[in-house]
Order: C-alpha cells, then structure tokens, then sequence
C-alpha cells in the first residue's frame, strides 16, 4: 500500500510492507481523512527523545525502534474494509472512527497506530485497529469531520476528568485543536466562564467562535489579572478556577503554580517532552491541585462524535488545511506557525497532493 514513512527528519511517499494478519477481534480500514496531531509533531521534531521519554515512563503503547521507518498518523476516519473472525458489530462498507489502537497479534502488546514500526498509522491507504475502539460515524457526518473527534475528545475527557461544575470557571491556555476541544466541553458542561488565553489571533478568533467568553492575548493581557478583575466585580460567582494546561509550553505549569489564586487546579492536556522544574512547595503553599489526567471518564468519545454529528461543533471552521499523501511533508512545515494553520487534515485517497486551504471541499460523505 501507499503510505508516507518517517525517518532520519525526512518524509518519503513509498510502497510500505503490507499490515500484520488481522487478529480475531480487528478491522481493516481504509482511510479516508486522518488529522495531523501535535504528537506526531514532537517525534517529527526529535523522535529519539520522544521514544526516550515514552519508554522512561513505561508506556508501551507508543513505543518504537526510530531508527526504523514509521507511518504516524492516529486521528483517523474510514470505511472497513476487512473484519477479523469475531467481529459482530461492523461489516465491510461501514463508515468508522475511534481512536487508533490495535493489539500486536505478535505480543498481545496493544500500540497506539503510527507510533509502531509494524502497526502503520493512517497517513496511508489502509490502517488496522481494534475494534473494540471503533465506532460507527453517525449518518450525515462526514468522515473528515469525523476525524476531528479524536483530538476534540482530549478536551471533553480532561474537563470531566478535571470535575467541573457549572459554578466553577475555566481557563484555557493555548487554542489549538486540544484547548479549543475544552473550551467546547468547558461551556457545553456549563463553566459559569470561560477564558481563553493564546498569543495567535487566528486560533484567539477560533477559541471566541467556539464559545470562550474572554479571548486574551497573554503578550498583551495577563488571563489571570482578568480572571482576578471578574472576580472583584463580582461576574465570577464562588467557584473554583480551574486552568486547563494545552499549550504545552516549557515552563508554563512553574508559572501557574506561582499566578493562579490560592485553591485552583490545573488540569493538564498537553506538557512538554523535555525536563521542566517546578518548586513543589509553592503548589503547596497556595493549594493548587495539579491533575495529569487522572479520574473518572464516561463516554468522552461518543460525546463529542455526536457533538459533530449534531452540527453543534463548526468543524470546517477548525479544518484549516487539506493535503494528499504527496504534501504530508509541507504540512508539517507549515504547521510549524500557528498563524497559519490549526488542524490540516490529510487525504489519502486525495488526487492533488498539494496543501489547500480551509475554503477547499470537504472529504465525501
């Protein structure tokens, strides 16, 4: 099949060796639309580091050999294509997505696809995931759509995870596709407010359009000097703030320990793959409750999907960029300014290869 390997910082459009069996319970899917994630830009960017760290943490479902070529890619939607012996709930034709998981066959190991040598993620023709992670697209939502659920979900799992409440109020730090995702989840669970704070006017202009009631410039106005002004003016109510952490910035979880007022929390989406120094006891002494992503989750997945399907989500608005597999490479780079792009998503089956703007039609249905 056709599929863009990754090594040694390079992007190659090539002829890759065929997927492993499927086991029993698997489905063969053939991409139609997968979006470009900020993971897959931190292993573009060093992918040494990237399995040091993984591996540093015990996580065996992004583990990989990365002097071997890989496919990335895990935001994906498809048609099956193929189903495994004991698959009941799917048959060949169904339009699916879900999250890109398939258990190694060889070692009963499950790997997150793309981040595999043998598992190749979905800026291919064809992918391979578990299908008890698949879910069908609701009718009339488009499968490049779709797609926008993976990464969106992050935002709905993180706010349930973070336990707010309609009296508590949230701020979100950095907008793109993973804070914009808690922004929607943060309104739709009824955050008495929301404040959105991103230093690109583009993704700021999205976070307001997807319902964020303050959109601040953080290189021009402190989101934490606003919140403390809602608060003397009496528009924050009595609950707690809560910072949802998507920038991934280094040294940005330091700075919210010593900023946020006494008894917030941090709910963190996105952090940095390198070393980050905190000084715990000032958590400490302003009792600030950090949470990495620990707690209860239900149905974040399917919430959001649904989101879409309802046409509560704008989601060519998030859509910025579209490529064939010939233009993976100059998405990458692109995506390298925020100004210029969110979520890229890339199409297989696409005949151009080149990058198209966000006015371009979108994947057939």
């Amino acid at each position: 099949m056709r599929a863009v390997q990754y090594l040694d910082g390079a992007f190659t459009l090539t002829d890759v060796p065929e997927l492993p069996p499927l086991g029993p319970r698997q489905l063969r899917i053939a991409v139609a639309a997968c979006g470009i994630c900020g993971s897959d830009l931190t292993v573009s960017k060093d992918p040494c580091r990237f399995v040091e760290v993984v591996e540093g943490a015990d996580y065996p479902l992004a583990q990989f050999d990365p002097r071997r070529p890989v496919v990335l890619g895990h935001e994906f939607a498809g048609t099956v294509a193929e189903t495994g012996v004991e698959v009941t709930d799917f048959a060949v034709g169904d339009r699916v997505a879900g999250l890109g998981i398939a258990t190694d066959t060889s070692t009963g190991i499950p790997k997150i696809i793309g981040y595999s040598n043998a598992y190749h993620g979905a800026f291919g023709e064809y992918i391979t995931v578990d299908g008890g992670w698949a879910r069908h697209v609701p009718e009339g939502l488009s499968l490049e759509h779709a797609a926008l659920a993976e990464p969106l979900h992050v935002g709905e799992m993180h706010v349930q995870r973070s336990g707010l409440t309609p009296t508590d109020s949230a701020l979100v730090i950095g907008c793109g596709t993973i804070g914009l995702g808690a922004i929607i989840a943060a309104k739709a669970r009824g955050a008495r407010t929301v404040i959105a704070s991103e230093p690109s006017p583009k993704r700021r202009e999205l976070a307001a359009e997807m319902g964020a009631d303050h959109v601040v410039d953080p290189t021009r106005q402190d989101p934490v000097a606003l919140w403390n002004a809602l608060v003397a003016d009496g528009a924050a109510g009595d609950g707690t703030l809560i910072a949802y952490e998507c920038s991934g910035r280094a040294g940005m979880l330091n700075a919210l320990l010593h900023q946020l007022p006494h008894d917030s929390r941090i709910q963190v989406l996105a952090a940095p793959f390198a070393d980050e120094t905190i000084i715990p006891v000032v958590g400490q002494l302003r009792r600030i409750t950090v949470n990495f992503g620990q707690g209860p989750t239900d149905r974040a997945y399917e919430i959001v999907l649904q989101r879409l399907a309802d046409g509560e989500i704008d989601a060519d608005a998030l859509i910025t960029g579209r490529v064939g597999l010939e233009g993976v490479a100059d998405a990458f780079a692109a995506l390298r300014d925020p100004e210029a792009h969110v979520k890229i998503m890339v199409l297989p089956r696409r005949t151009a290869g080149g990058l198209a703007s966000h006015h371009a039609r979108t994947a057939d249905s």
